[in-house]
């Protein structure tokens, strides 16, 4: 056999070729958001919804249908009548005072890890939609292969920085194992930051048991890996499922994201202010108890707001009253001092259209400027939150990089050295050719056309729509499986299949 060549070994011109079509990801770090926050509410205005919620709390209460967090709450002293929990507003505050303001987000891969809360944000995966718009645009249900390749999207791209747990919902897995198939997809597909399985309390329990495999026991008990994703059944119950899980989570030293599901003018009053109190109460209700199980083990303030159309009682994304409440949101988790979750960048569209893009950003602006910490659903998000699609998933993470950049806010300039060029350049010359317009230029969005008529038809006229799916289909292309120790790899696959095969029993 003839040796190649120097050149040849090293891939020659189509390695080239394919190094500047194809670059490996450059991650976005935790955005750490210097733009507002806004507050809406002078300290009056936060004062009344504080007292609004606590009243809620104090006189009206919260049902908690789970016999171990009822005897929890009556043996901490809270007032129990059946179900109805009641909490003193003293209690409540002394428990919520222990949550951080801040955490660590571990990931596998150290380069990859993230921080939460105070300034800091970070994007996660759509999470749980039956349904996905496929490569081709065609809607059906979500298997296990959807699951995975959303997996492996989110490592393959800048902005995602959660891939989170459910990216769709698996149909064609029984659903006492898609916890095994979803967290054991998580941890080898991608080396970012994950959550963890709310299905059951013993989904929770094996999702942190396979963290442990990966990470380590100790560690996982001293350092955050993953977070769940709890909702309240708005208004104002705690179902046993949920707190299961959150007994789990909290005594794991992980976080849960406890969040009221909104849909303003139906669970909640239409009043923002109103339905901000309400939520408030409910999630921190969520956390206190989280306190009972240990003390200081790090939560998170959550709500997903939707409205409701008066027409036909759909939920309704992008609209101006949701908005408004997750600025106030974002006031009142200030003024408590825990992080706080939200949604976003989803649409009631049914194709990545107009309105879909319209709701998607709608929807984000009010999240940023309300200072969120953890930005759930951050891409693909059709129908409702019903189902994703691939090219919308794409399109959404590429928006992510244009939002990391605005709301990360103005860099250090020597203002001086500009002004020589400006001397330099003069009247009627132009800075295409200056130092600094060569090392800053403006960030750009490769997804987007800003060519001429000529040469986008030229080029086949594609659409959003196409591009998403176009790129999707390169990102999958060239997706990098992560590499994990050998040894944690097989304790990992050994734990599933023995979990596998007990589930089908």
């Amino acid at each position: 056999m003839t040796q190649p060549n120097a050149r040849t070994a090293r891939g020659g011109r189509a390695a080239r070729v394919r190094a500047r079509t194809n670059p490996p990801p450059e991650y976005l770090s935790t955005l750490h958001n210097r733009v507002g926050p806004i507050d809406l509410l002078g300290p009056e205005g936060v004062e009344k919804i504080h007292n609004a919620a606590m009243t809620i709390l104090e006189t009206t209460g919260i049902e908690f249908r789970d016999p171990v967090a009822l005897a929890d709450w009556k043996k901490h002293g809270a007032d129990v009548d059946g179900q109805r929990v009641r909490i003193g507003r003293d209690m409540l505050m002394d428990l919520i005072s222990s949550v951080p303001t801040e955490w660590g987000y571990a990931a596998r891969n150290p380069e990859r890890s993230l921080r939460v809360g105070n300034r800091h944000a970070v994007f996660a995966n759509a999470y749980g939609a039956p349904f996905v718009y496929d490569l081709d645009g065609e809607r059906r249900p979500s298997t296990l292969d959807d699951a995975r390749n959303f997996f492996k999207l989110s490592q393959m791209s800048q902005s995602m920085m959660v891939p989170g747990i459910l990216p769709v919902e698996p149909q064609d897995v029984p659903v006492p194992q898609r916890h095994l198939e979803l967290v054991h997809a998580a941890l080898t597909l991608t080396d970012k930051p994950i959550k963890g399985s709310v299905l059951s309390e013993q989904a929770a329990r094996d999702s942190v048991d396979m963290a442990r495999i990966v990470f380590g026991a100790d560690f996982v008990d001293s350092n955050v890996v993953m977070a769940a994703l709890l909702n309240c059944n708005t208004p104002l119950v705690w179902d046993e499922t949920m707190l299961q899980s959150l007994r789990v989570y909290a005594a794991a030293n992980q976080p849960c994201l406890l969040s009221p599901f909104v849909l303003a003018g139906a669970s909640t009053p239409a009043s923002p202010q109103g339905g901000v109190a309400l939520l408030i109460a409910e999630s921190l209700a969520g956390i206190a108890y989280s306190q009972i199980i240990r003390r200081g083990a790090p939560m998170v303030l959550g709500v997903a707001i939707m409205g409701v159309s008066m027409k036909t009682g759909a939920p309704m994304m992008g609209s101006p009253e949701p908005g408004l409440m997750n600025l106030l949101v974002g006031q009142m988790a200030r003024f408590y001092q825990v992080p706080w979750r939200t949604c976003t960048m989803w649409t009631g569209s049914k194709s990545p259209d107009l309105q879909a893009g319209y709701d998607t950003a709608n929807s984000m602006w009010p999240v940023l400027l309300g200072g969120a910490n953890y930005i759930v659903h951050a891409a693909g998000f059709l129908e409702g939150a019903l189902g994703v699609s691939y090219s919308k998933w794409v399109q959404d993470a590429k928006q992510l990089e244009n939002f990391h950049r605005f709301f990360s806010g103005l860099q250090e300039e020597n203002l001086n050295a500009l002004l020589g060029d400006i001397a330099d350049i003069g009247p009627g010359g132009h800075f295409l050719g200056t130092d600094h317009t060569r090392e800053n230029p403006m960030h750009m969005n490769a997804l987007q056309n800003n060519d001429s008529f000529e040469q986008w038809q030229a080029e086949g006229a594609k659409s959003a729509e196409t591009v998403g799916q176009d790129e999707a289909r390169r990102m999958l292309d060239h997706y990098v499986q992560p590499p994990m120790p050998d040894d944690r790899r097989l304790a990992l696959d050994e734990f599933v299949a023995k979990k596998r095969l007990a589930y089908q029993s």
